[in-house]
């Protein structure tokens, strides 16, 4: 390449019409210097200034032009203020629509943790029997850290505890037991005091406790002395050694909400307990590899097991993640339907603005005409039409971020069903840098994207046609409309691919609403009461606690039934393996199933039925044979064809002394409750009364979670929620009781995630409809708009007014069918992301997929209907005077 001809590229990066202005004498001016310097550095000095001019002109020309049409785009927005009012709306609906998932996607999925070296923090779980689950067991987790050697390992387990104080009410606050690496792994530091030391992990250490900034604030209003106070948990005393800063809690797993305070785990060092209690987590060292650390870990992890054999089920398998992926697992897939989602409509709303532009080119067709004629070439002309579509979108970005991010505020304050690090009423969603930036790069390249086809397609006008006809006639008829006919069947196709999405999550709302829960939950109170401590360390004052309860709750008038258990359906539980006396063994176990100790009221407070055999009654006392009742899930799947009424059962055999349940008869079934989630089957679960629990069974059970008192009323349940608790605190000798929650409000909580993304899909297919609706209804009335004089000599020459509205219905139809078709072909492709999302209905559903092309067709041919009667309408004498 030669000089001059490298010279004429760098011209290029000057403004088009500076170019044309003044590029000849610029490369004349660099000819000349470049042939009259003398050698190398001459040429080179010249080569220099000629770079240095171009750098200084080129920006402030571009920054030049660049005001001019902006100022130009205003200028013409005022004189259209419809216009824009309608684009910038749409428009906002659309950038609002992505910002808000944005928004979400960011704080959930893509923002780090907030810990120090987050992208080092790992998960430990076990997947058992194809469920993943998180908890490991205490010798689990002194195996693998005396093991590891690719990271250091920290546990938690939470519960609830009885704080008291001097001047305070007693209260239930959520502890959590950590090891004491758990700050160190998390990178935390507290506020006052220390942290937890290694010696205090051990048993018979003394008992030390260290305080969340919430509960130092809120309980002892900050004040620092706090520390090395004595506070009196369950009715033991416990040395404040620490206050911990705020922070985010997301890696610790807590189901109900972040610690008050925190304990430190006093593990056995020869533990055999293999009950699954503990959250694992990790940090990597520096150096090593997740994958590293995976392989290693796994190695223990099956040495373990062979130790073991008895720990696990049969095809459990060990698991290592980074944190951030195992927080979110649960909610990434919907989170990306949901982007998928918004992003369609984002793409109708730049084609409906595309046609309000392809409408506003066509008017403006003269204009253009001239300023070509007047010189300004073709990319002057489209960089200013993309300029002004641009400002447009910017505009409609500035209104959607602030209808975005209020949008979904008020959809995480409903219930977004427990997304994680989203915040209480969606505070951990906030607008920042990347937010802010992603609007605007939204914004630009959604202008750019709608702005480009009428652009270009303005600047090919005919100057000498164009000029020639009058300002009234455009002489454009359907046919010459396709850029806009192929952007309403673009429109039409997106919106029935969001609406057969709504449908099928809609029909699965419907179909949560008609499952059977296996339980009664309308007029159930259920109120939590922590039992931890020296009181509570056998099972006789437990379950004397139980029956003195139920009999002055049953004495209130107003209340049918009363009972207590370690669980109610819906809130997660516990399970045990079970082996059936004198059945053969091939493994350590016959199987394994949910595991509930619950009060003789339980089935009546919550009308479960028992199918066969009898319930559990008064007189199955610690002193009595051991009973059990199971479920007729486990029936099936345990006794196929046999009657589980004339066997007995041992549970817990092998995990150790602390979680053996002795055998015991089997003496009725009960029906089926959907423990694990109204969208799952009913699972094997048995049951077994409290008092018959092994002192050390119960004691470990309460020390994990909180006694559950299960109160049916005749009438509204709140109404009683005071008298209740009055008497639960007077029959435990003051223990704090939780507030109580209705076991309605568990069974709409259970489906709230589902819910959530219905109602966001349901909107966002809404919208599409609507926008499609306005697109295929702009362009029919449009093109009558354009072709009056047609219609006017049809009807001169004898077609009559159904004709021609017949007509007009076949044409707009013709384009919104044309839609739907390839709207169903892409729906029937893509709603197989859909299929783990729904319940009761398949992916593919037939009455979806014929009922949501009808809706669409119906209110396309409302769309059409009205420009038809319009067209049938006309007056052929005055559409010929027509210019």
């Amino acid at each position: 390449m030669s000089e001059r001809q490298l010279f004429r590229r760098l011209l290029r990066l000057l403004p088009f019409d500076f170019r044309a202005d003044y590029g000849r004498d610029m490369e004349q001016v660099f000819r000349e210097q470049h042939r009259e310097a003398g050698g190398r550095w001459a040429r080179a000095t010249v080569w220099l200034r000629a770079i240095a001019d171009l750098a200084a002109i080129g920006p402030r020309e571009h920054l030049t032009q660049l005001r001019q049409d902006l100022q130009y785009a205003l200028r013409g927005m005022r004189r259209n203020p419809g216009f824009v009012a309608v684009a910038v709306i749409t428009l906002a609906l659309g950038i609002g629509t992505n910002t808000a998932m944005f928004s979400v996607v960011h704080a959930v999925l893509l923002r780090p943790l907030p810990y120090s070296d987050p992208d080092r923090l790992v998960a430990l779980y076990n997947n058992m029997d194809g469920n993943p689950g998180l908890a490991l067991s205490d010798p689990e987790y002194l195996d693998y850290s005396e093991r590891s050697r690719t990271l250091d390992l920290a546990a938690v387990s939470t519960a609830s505890v009885n704080l008291t104080g001097d001047a305070a009410d007693s209260e239930r606050v959520l502890a959590a037991g950590v090891t004491t690496t758990m700050f160190d792994v998390l990178g935390v530091h507290p506020l006052r005091g220390r942290g937890f030391r290694a010696e205090e992990g051990t048993p018979g250490a003394p008992d030390v406790v260290v305080l969340s900034d919430w509960l130092w604030r809120r309980r002892f209003g900050g004040d620092a002395s706090v520390v090395a106070r004595k506070l009196s948990l369950n009715g033991e005393p416990y040395e404040v050694v620490g206050v911990l800063g705020p922070f985010d809690t997301e890696a610790i797993q807590t189901p109900i909400g972040p610690p008050d305070l925190w304990l430190p785990f006093q593990i056995d060092p020869n533990s055999t307990m293999q009950g699954h209690f503990f959250v694992a987590a990790g940090r990597i060292k520096p150096g090593v590899t997740v994958a590293a650390a995976k392989s290693q870990l796994g190695q223990a992890a099956t040495e373990f097991r062979e130790m073991f054999p008895t720990a696990l089920g049969r095809q459990a398998t060990f698991g290592l993640d980074p944190m951030q992926e195992i927080i979110v697992r649960n909610v990434r897939g919907s989170l990306w339907v949901l982007v998928g989602a918004v992003t369609f409509v984002l793409l109708i709303a730049c084609a409906n603005v595309a046609n309000l532009l392809l409408v506003r080119a066509t008017v403006r067709r003269r204009e253009i005409a001239i300023r070509a004629a007047m010189g300004a070439g073709r990319a002057r002309i489209t960089r200013q039409l993309l300029t002004e579509s641009v400002v447009l979108s910017m505009i409609g970005g500035v209104l959607g971020l602030g209808l975005g991010m209020a949008g979904i505020r008020a959809l995480l304050a409903v219930n977004p069903g427990n997304i994680p690090r989203v915040g209480v009423n969606g505070a951990g969603v906030s607008i920042d840098w990347r937010v802010l930036a992603f609007t605007a790069a939204v914004s630009v390249v959604t202008g750019l994207v709608f702005g480009l086809v009428p652009a270009l397609q303005s600047s090919r006008l005919d100057l000498n046609t164009t000029i020639k006809e009058s300002s009234g006639r455009s002489g454009s008829g359907f046919r010459q409309n396709k850029a806009r006919a192929l952007l309403v069947v673009a429109e039409m196709g997106l919106a029935l691919v969001l609406l057969v999405g709504a449908a099928l999550f809609i029909r699965t709302f419907l179909a949560l609403r008609t499952v059977n829960p296996g339980f009664d939950a309308h007029q159930v109170l259920t109120l939590r009461m922590s039992l931890r401590g020296d009181r509570f360390t056998n099972t006789a004052p437990v379950a004397q606690l139980m029956r003195d309860g139920a009999e002055r709750l049953n004495a209130l008038p107003g209340v049918e039934v009363a009972g207590a258990a370690c669980c109610v359906p819906l809130e997660g539980g516990f399970g045990l393996p079970i082996i059936v006396e004198g059945r053969p063994l091939d493994g350590p176990s016959h199987g394994g199933g949910g595991f509930a100790p619950i009060s003789p009221t339980y089935f009546r407070a919550f009308k479960i039925p028992i199918v066969r055999g009898r319930a559990f009654t008064d007189q199955d006392t610690g002193g009595a044979p051991g009973v059990a009742i199971i479920n007729n899930a486990m029936a099936k799947r345990y006794w196929p064809t046999g009657d589980p009424l004339s066997d007995r059962i041992t549970i817990g055999k092998g995990l150790g002394p602390r979680m053996e349940l002795a055998g015991r008869q089997i003496v009725g079934i009960a029906g089926d409750v959907r423990d694990g989630g109204l969208n799952r089957d009913p699972q094997p679960i048995m049951y077994v009364p409290w008092a018959q629990m092994p002192d050390a069974h119960s004691a470990n059970l309460l020390d994990i979670t909180p006694l559950a008192w299960i109160v049916r009323t005749r009438g509204e349940p709140y109404a009683m929620s005071a008298n209740i608790q009055r008497e639960l605190r007077i029959v435990s000798g003051g223990l704090p009781v939780a507030p109580p929650r209705t076991m309605d409000e568990v069974l709409v909580r259970s489906t709230a995630r589902s819910d959530f993304n219905m109602i966001l899909l349901t909107t966002f297919a809404v919208a599409a409809l609507l926008l499609a609706a306005i697109g295929i209804y702009g362009l029919m009335a449009y093109s009558i708009q354009q072709r009056t004089q047609e219609i006017g000599i049809r009807m001169a020459l004898g077609a009559g007014a159904p004709a021609v509205r017949n007509m007009v219905v076949r044409q707009g139809m013709s384009v919104a069918l044309a839609g739907v078709a390839i709207g169903v072909a892409s729906a029937f492709g893509l709603t197989r992301v859909l299929a783990s999302f729904l319940f009761g209905v398949t992916a593919r559903d037939p009455l979806v997929f014929v009922g949501v092309p009808l809706l669409l067709s119906t209110v396309a041919l409302a769309g059409v209907w009205l420009p038809a009667r319009r067209a049938a309408k006309v007056d052929p004498v005055v559409a010929l005077r027509t210019e």
